[in-house]
């Protein structure tokens, strides 16, 4: 089975520590293993970037994280592909976009119409690949906290990424996809509230495998 992972630092990889070194048992990493272990191998395609958005480009950081623009290009790359998950939003929660969360439901199902169009299959039949859409875990009580050093980047993110959980599945399911809740594997961490520590990145990638493996 062919996976292909398309999301931000938190499937990248990135820790809670702040060291920017991507840690080799992340989120991904331990999917596959879990699956693996029961019978179902993967191949697995990471394509994640930390800073990465639904749809938007950052003026801070750059265009490049506009998770719109290359994607189709990255799932033609790809093909065949089996599964698509995409776990993305919580950087367009970020204060200076000053996007709604239902602006951010739109910049999902953007993606989600990228891939309607790019006739992605998971072998010789045009089937199609089937997609899965992984709500962010909501971000850490420190995010509101005014002694965070870049918690004005970050005013009224946590309300937002609270409520996303209920309205990407409701989004889900008027398209038929498939849908994981990530905060039934994964928290912030204390000390940071967007990122995650090593243990819940092995926590995440066990709950993800036993999610795919009754979804499919």
């Amino acid at each position: 089975m062919r996976v292909l992972v398309y999301g931000d630092s938190n499937s990248w990889g990135y820790l809670d520590d702040g060291l920017v070194l991507r840690f080799a048992d992340r989120w991904p990493v331990e999917m596959a293993r879990a699956l693996a272990a029961q019978g179902r191998p993967v191949e697995l395609v990471e394509e994640c970037l930390p800073g990465r958005t639904t749809n938007l480009t950052d003026p801070k950081m750059g265009d490049f994280v506009d998770g719109a623009a290359p994607f189709e290009a990255i799932l033609r790359s790809h093909i065949p592909l089996d599964l698509i998950l995409i776990m993305l939003g919580t950087n367009d929660v970020k204060a200076h976009f000053g996007r709604s969360t239902d602006e951010i439901i739109g910049g999902l199902m953007a993606l989600s119409d990228i891939v309607s169009a790019s006739e992605v299959w998971p072998g010789p039949d045009p089937v199609g690949a089937r997609l899965g859409f992984i709500a962010p875990p909501v971000l850490g009580p420190k995010a509101d906290d005014p002694g965070w050093d870049i918690e004005a980047g970050w005013v009224g993110s946590r309300a937002k990424t609270e409520v996303l959980p209920d309205k990407i599945e409701a989004a889900c399911r008027l398209r038929g996809h498939l849908f994981f809740d990530g905060n039934h594997g994964a928290t912030s961490s204390d000390r940071d509230p967007i990122h995650w520590n090593e243990a819940t990145h092995v926590r995440m990638g066990a709950a993800v495998a036993e999610w795919v493996l009754k979804a499919l």
